[in-house]
């Protein structure tokens, strides 16, 4: 008798369509950003001229979308693996069918040279003594039940095999659908290079503009820079003035002048903020980081390089901008070239929110986690985004560390 199991293939196939699963589910979410950002490029042009920020909203498409064929290819990997799977268990199937029909019709022939009452009294009668007579007449009962399941276990294996039949059918299926599906988003990927190279174009003929507006980015960014460093500074000097005030305090300070003497309070507040790292919330509902943290080259004029003390996170015209977490409000200003302004306390650590078109809270303000500070602000090239910073006393760090992934 042939005993079949097919539990390590269910199990593997358990383990392919949870895979599956994952890669639907990372497809919709990297589809879910393309539309965000295809949003974004909508916004930008409804502007004639082109911008950086319809060039960075272009290139942060075309990672989204070189993400979304690198899942469908995975996919269709994946896919060809259990083709291939599906295939082997057919075949094995279709061989175990095919012994089974033997050993049957073997069962079946034995079974014949004693079917008639004569053939099988003289099979039992002709033993040498009782106990051999019982032995007999219970092996034909035994070989006509092993028959019964053979044939049981033989019209099992068909509906299997049938039913594999169709799984290969339908994975053929699935394989083209994922194909076209493939064809069609490499050509979109194509041309969206195409308006990429297109945009690069003629933002080289306005070189002396860009130039222009660089320049007045580099002293939006100094005097940004400059507000925070007073800020940090005023901070200290607070701190030191407190600790001086304090007449219980027990041992002498260590306050090099560079870093906050916090409160108990202060210091809880600042430990649950570094205990964030890599999964802070984003100031903003949607969007993508355009320009990235550090010194780099610039996306357009070449041998120019550019810093950033924080990151620029381009998002839809008009959302909020939300604090990332509880603080105090230190600073409230406005800066040429950088809009409005925010600058949060959490202990000894700082965030600062600019490029707002306008502001819901003031200095001094106690705020708490998701609340609504502003909203951002669309330049004249109808590129909507925040800077983002984070400080630890006079430390830049990198926000992009600390965020959470989107």
């Amino acid at each position: 008798m042939l005993c079949l199991s097919l539990t390590d293939t269910q199990a593997q196939r358990r383990r392919k369509s949870n895979r599956r699963a994952r890669l639907e589910a990372a497809k919709r979410d990297n589809l879910q950003k393309i539309q965000e950002i295809n949003k974004i490029i909508e916004k930008t042009e409804q502007k004639k001229e082109v911008s950086v920020g319809k060039l960075n909203a272009i290139g942060e498409r075309i990672n989204k979308q070189t993400k979304q064929i690198d899942i469908i290819s995975e996919n269709q990997q994946l896919l060809e693996n259990e083709a291939q799977e599906l295939t082997r268990v057919t075949t094995e199937l279709s061989g175990n069918l095919e012994k089974l029909k033997e050993e049957y019709a073997k069962m079946i022939y034995a079974s014949a040279k004693t079917s008639n009452k004569f053939n099988k009294l003289s099979f039992l009668f002709s033993s040498a003594n009782f106990n051999q007579l019982v032995r007999r007449y219970k092996y034909l009962q035994q070989y006509s039940k092993a028959r019964e399941k053979q044939a049981v276990l033989i019209q099992k294996v068909r509906t299997e095999l049938l039913a594999e039949q169709v799984n290969v059918l339908r994975k053929k299926q699935e394989q083209e659908s994922v194909l076209r599906e493939k064809i069609t988003e490499t050509q979109n990927l194509q041309t969206l290079k195409g308006k990429q190279s297109s945009v690069v174009s003629q933002l080289n003929q306005k070189e002396k503009a860009l130039k222009n507006q660089l320049a007045s980015n580099k002293q939006a960014v100094e005097r940004l820079e400059n507000m925070i460093a007073r800020i940090v500074e005023r901070e200290i000097r607070r701190s030191q003035e407190r600790e001086r005030k304090d007449e219980a305090k027990s041992e002498p300070s260590n306050n090099n002048n560079k870093a906050i003497a916090m409160t108990a309070e202060e210091s809880k507040l600042a430990t649950s903020f570094s205990a964030l790292r890599g999964r802070m919330p984003w100031p903003v509902g949607s969007g993508f980081i355009s320009d990235h943290f550090g010194v780099h080259n610039h996306p357009v004029l070449k041998g120019i390089k550019t810093n950033n003390n924080g990151v620029d996170i381009q998002t839809s015209a008009g959302n909020d901008v939300k604090v990332v977490y509880d603080g105090v409000v230190q600073s409230v200003v406005s800066i040429p070239g950088a809009n409005m302004i925010v600058a949060v306390q959490h202990g000894d650590y700082f965030t600062v929110y600019s490029k707002l078109s306008n502001v819901n809270v003031s200095t001094g303000q106690k705020i708490s986690s998701g609340q609504k500070i502003g909203v951002v602000a669309t330049d004249n090239d109808g590129t909507s985004e925040i800077n983002f910073q984070v400080w630890k006393n006079f430390d830049k760090i990198n926000p992009e560390k600390w965020l959470r992934g989107r």
